[in-house]
């Protein structure tokens, strides 16, 4: 009896050995790669100008991802792109209208995809 609980013990110890997070971290695994907010189009952005209205802007680079209720003068398009929860990449692309006319707009890029 002794002899059978002590292989079973040991048997044990060693099936969960072999399964430490450590080792199966070893093996290949599918890396998912997540893009979110809006992708733009060089194209589209280089076709931005001064002086537009927000119908035209709207119908050039879509919806804007973010639009915020204290600054209705301010559209954000950010962009995203993660792959395995480590960011990659990340822009955004900020347009600042006076009224209904579109003044001026920038672009942040905070990394470069790899």
């Amino acid at each position: 009896m002794k002899k059978l609980l002590l292989i079973t013990l040991v048997t044990t110890i060693s099936l969960l050995n072999a399964c430490s997070s450590e080792r199966i971290s070893h093996f290949p695994s599918y890396k998912l790669t997540v893009p979110q907010g809006n992708e733009l189009d060089e194209r589209a952005i280089a076709s931005l100008s001064a002086g537009m209205n927000k119908e035209q802007v709207r119908s050039l680079l879509g919806t804007p991802l973010l639009q915020d209720p204290f600054h209705r003068n301010r559209w954000d398009y950010p962009y995203v792109v993660s792959k395995n929860g480590v960011v990659k990449k990340h822009s955004t692309l900020i347009l600042y209208f006076e009224g209904d006319v579109l003044v001026r707009f920038e672009t942040l890029d905070n990394g470069k995809e790899e």
